[in-house]
């Protein structure tokens, strides 16, 4: 569905005009409620996303996409490697002047870009071409819906099986703004009931991968690690 779909169902839900500027408006600010509640509910598979940047010689940091809510990890698809997530004392701490290049194998979040409000992370080495690809993986998060948006589906946001719980979302916030209780708890718990059946396919969605603890030498080593004494096993 689209953004405006989904505001006129709400809005006909509590008896009021699908084509007023005014109710629109306001059926709009609540979806942006709406949409943050349901994404505050899990980590949900579809806010798992990926992203990539160029790199550009000897420039060393970089926005991320604007709805990265938190970067989990980076790879150099032209290179063919992984880049480490180390902190910015890090970096500051074997580069202080940031004067190093070469073929970037670290990363650190700086925070945020002070010009458009993205994470911005560094690299380091500085990139000595203007041809590798940092591709990244991270969660992200539902931003503020405006009036450019109406005609945009919801899809890239919000799981299909789950934007029907945004109309009765809104519709129940119209009504209890309303005064009409009693129809606000009723849509309430419809948004809840779409809710629960997606927290279930949200714990199915793996398949049948199967979990098992990690070796201290694979490359993905965890905090626990086991390594029997020798003389210990017979």
């Amino acid at each position: 569905m689209t953004n405006i779909e989904v505001i006129q169902l709400a809005l006909r839900r509590v008896g009021l005009s699908t084509t007023s500027t005014t109710f629109k408006d306001g059926a709009r600010s609540y979806l942006n409620l709406a949409t943050k509640d349901l994404a505050s509910r899990a980590k949900w598979f579809w806010l798992f996303k990926e992203s990539s940047f160029t790199c550009v010689s000897s420039q060393r940091s970089y926005s991320l996409a604007a709805d990265v809510a938190e970067p989990l990890s980076f790879r150099n698809s032209t290179e063919d490697h992984v880049l480490v997530i180390w902190s910015s004392q890090d970096l500051d701490a074997n580069d202080p002047d940031h004067s190093e290049t070469g073929d970037p194998r670290y990363v650190s979040i700086d925070g945020i870009n002070s010009s458009t409000g993205y994470i911005s992370v560094a690299l380091y080495p500085k990139p000595d071409n203007s041809t590798d690809v940092i591709k990244y993986r991270y969660y992200g998060f539902v931003p503020d819906f405006s009036s450019d948006d109406d005609s945009n589906s919801l899809d890239p946001y919000v799981h299909p099986l789950l934007q029907p719980a945004l109309v009765f979302g809104i519709s129940a916030l119209y009504k209890q703004e309303k005064g009409d209780d009693q129809g606000s708890m009723v849509d309430k718990a419809e948004m809840e009931r779409i809710i629960q059946r997606g927290l279930l396919q949200n714990t199915t969605v793996q398949g049948n991968r199967s979990y098992r603890m990690r070796r201290r030498d694979s490359m993905n080593g965890g905090a626990f690690d086991f390594k029997p004494l020798e003389g210990s096993l017979s």
